[in-house]
């Protein structure tokens, strides 16, 4: 208790070394020691500037800890209500540029060329999708959606992606193909590096095709109609005969 670190009106607290110790104790000396016949201690929480409660909020807290930054557009096209959280994360890897990629590798003296198509320039632009691989699958997933946006520049992508100028329905498949794609190709892409049986472009366009009907089945018990017309849209996908 507060009580307890003050007799006779003074701080009574061990002396430290540690300089964030010292910086935490320049704070509780800059303010007056509770007197010996002062009430009980009462905990409050911060939730703001002046603003103390004796409820916890995590999401307060959250707030006065974390560094504030600009909201970037792209967010958009990750963190959103139909998206599978572990295809969410790696395409938050992939905007950031923080995926294991051949470029990065060659930073530690290691050079590691596309898998895929044998590009000896592996960076995160080429997989998504310079690489005649991945655009081989992005083409055949998003070709219908996209028409002649598709394009396999990073930058034109996303760009189309946040474009308002669409449907909703078509918006979310779109993020939902552009996030099952990086996620599968990535997946691919570490398969073969680790001596995996290789999968054709066509192969992995029917498991991501399946992964994106069986995502919005699981979605129809909040919206039926909403979700029943966006999956009889992505059914309407032509299929290589």
């Amino acid at each position: 208790m507060v009580s307890a670190a003050a007799s006779g009106g003074q701080w009574n607290i061990r002396r430290c070394r540690g300089h964030h110790l010292r910086a935490m104790m320049a704070c509780i000396y800059s303010v007056p020691a509770p007197a010996e016949d002062a009430a009980g201690d009462r905990r409050l929480w911060h939730h703001g500037e002046g603003n103390y409660r004796p409820c916890f909020s995590s999401k307060e807290t959250w707030e006065q800890l974390r560094s504030h930054h600009p909201r970037l557009n792209w967010t958009r096209v990750v963190w959103f209500q139909q998206g599978v959280p572990r295809f969410s994360f790696i395409t938050w890897l992939a905007f950031l540029d923080r995926l294991a990629t051949g470029a990065r590798s060659k930073a530690w003296g290691c050079i590691q060329p596309c898998i895929l198509c044998g590009e000896p320039d592996e960076t995160r632009d080429h997989l998504f999708f310079a690489c005649p691989y991945s655009f081989t699958v992005w083409i055949d997933l998003t070709g219908f959606l996209l028409g002649s946006r598709v394009s396999p520049d990073w930058t034109l992508t996303v760009t189309s992606l946040l474009s308002s100028r669409r449907k909703e329905i078509d918006t979310c498949l779109l993020k939902l193909a552009f996030q099952a794609t990086i996620h599968s190709i990535w997946r691919e892409r570490n398969n073969r590096r680790h001596q995996g049986d290789p999968l054709s472009p066509s192969q992995v366009v029917r498991y991501i095709d399946k992964t994106i009907r069986n995502r919005i089945s699981s979605l129809r018990h909040r919206k039926p109609a909403f979700y029943g017309e966006m999956m009889q849209r992505w059914l309407s996908r032509p299929t290589p005969s």
